[in-house]
């Protein structure tokens, strides 16, 4: 069989589609351009990634290929999928894909509720030097708008040792960057005495070239002894993604969130106070039921006030299943597109202030890849395809990851010269 596999969604998709590939191609099966079967690894999170998720699938259906669908949005919708794409050949829920090559040449709908957690060996499909590292599965949070604890259930951790087998995987073969992900790491824990923090003291403590960058931590977890975990090793990127969602309490209360304006401010106070050259990256929701021109205004004045040097705004999209869902006071659509706009706008101008301060400073930076006459790569505090990019100038191969200095700085990227 030639297949191809189209992973949509976030990197833990991508960490089990690289799973999937490593299989099939195991069993003899080939990765190929000209394939007849096509696996489509959906996201369901919200509304539009469905949209996308189907979009996909019709385009594929079209060109007569055998359409294979898995991911989220079997997991979100289950046993209604096959009545409502029959386009579809063979649906597969994600406790199956230790399995699939037994089940690939088959039709229907293979499904059973279950956690996954392999992920190696797999077919790594980032570009050296970076890859992805997942240490757990599912969420606790239960935040009043998300899905995702439908979708993925709750928290289950992967052990140290697995852990640890696939750092060491990843670093001999080349991997430098490594992104540590899950729904939300801060949950991560087997026991009482095994959280994220003693996690990272295992891995830092395997001697390599290599960095580590920590993605997606609720704030409730942040406190004083992870950020002097963070502080104190040098292979750790001083970067944090921490998504605060809003900043005012009532509306944090009806999203669920389980903290109080104060207390993110003072998170992001003792932040800047232990890691004062931390970057930090966010993101808040606008248009979230019940949210008033006054409770926006005072997101735009928390965010004008703590200045993250990334931010993700999104609208909200009100999902069935959701405690959000029967929430009142639904934002009207043009509300939300006028808000995300005056957001994103006031972040562009920190973003250009904050980087302009890096002018004429040394750095590290990330070869990623070729374009035209120049390269493009990314400064080390600067996470993948989410942030900005720096172009390089000077004499460098990609995969490299080398000193630079900061010549000019844009809104959201740096040019750099090695």
């Amino acid at each position: 069989m030639k297949f191809k596999v189209i992973s949509l969604g976030c990197p833990k998709n991508l960490v089990e589609s690289e799973f999937i590939i490593h299989q099939l191609e195991t069993a003899g099966h080939t990765n190929a351009d000209d394939y007849d079967t096509v696996l489509i690894n959906t996201c369901a999170f919200i509304t539009d990634a469905v949209k996308e998720s189907i979009d996909s699938i019709f385009a594929e259906a079209k060109n007569k290929k055998k359409v294979i669908v898995t991911g989220c949005m079997v997991e979100r919708y289950k046993d209604k999928l096959p009545a409502i794409l029959p386009e579809v050949d063979l649906f597969i829920g994600r406790s199956y894909y230790s399995e699939i090559e037994g089940i690939i040449e088959k039709s229907g709908f293979f499904y059973k509720r279950g956690v996954f957690l392999e992920t190696f060996p797999r077919k790594i499909l980032t570009k050296k030097p970076t890859a992805y590292l997942k240490i757990m599965e599912g969420c606790n949070n239960r935040c009043s708008y998300c899905a995702v604890p439908d979708i993925r259930g709750s928290v289950v951790s992967r052990s140290i040792g697995d852990i640890k087998e696939e750092f060491l995987w990843l670093i001999e073969r080349g991997y430098k960057e490594i992104n540590i992900i899950g729904q939300d790491i801060g949950s991560y824990g087997i026991d009482n005495s095994t959280n994220l923090k003693s996690l990272i003291e295992e891995l830092i403590g395997i001697k390599g070239d290599y960095y580590i960058r920590l993605m997606y931590i609720h704030p409730k977890w942040v406190d004083e002894n992870l950020l002097n975990v963070v502080k104190k090793h040098q292979r750790i990127i001083k970067y944090l993604d921490i998504p605060i969602q809003h900043s005012e309490d009532k509306i944090l209360s009806a999203m669920n969130r389980g903290y109080s304006k104060a207390y993110l401010e003072s998170m992001l106070g003792m932040i800047k106070e232990i890691i004062p050259e931390c970057v930090l990256r966010t993101t808040v929701i606008i248009g979230f039921p019940g949210e008033t021109d006054d409770d926006f205004n005072a997101l735009c004045e928390f965010i004008k006030k703590w200045k993250f040097d990334n931010l993700g705004a999104f609208k909200y999209s009100r999902e069935e299943g959701t405690p959000a869902y029967k929430l009142k006071g639904q934002v009207k659509k043009h509300v939300k597109n006028k808000r995300f706009s005056e957001l994103m706008n006031i972040q562009k101008h920190i973003s250009k202030e904050k980087l302009k301060l890096l002018e004429g400073k040394d750095s590290t930076v990330i070869v990623e890849e070729k374009a035209k006459n120049f390269l493009i790569g990314r400064l080390i505090t600067q996470a993948p395809d989410i942030d900005g990019v720096a172009f390089i100038e000077g004499e460098c191969i990609e995969g490299e990851i080398k000193e630079c200095k900061i010549v000019k700085t844009l809104d959201y990227d740096v040019i750099v010269r090695v």
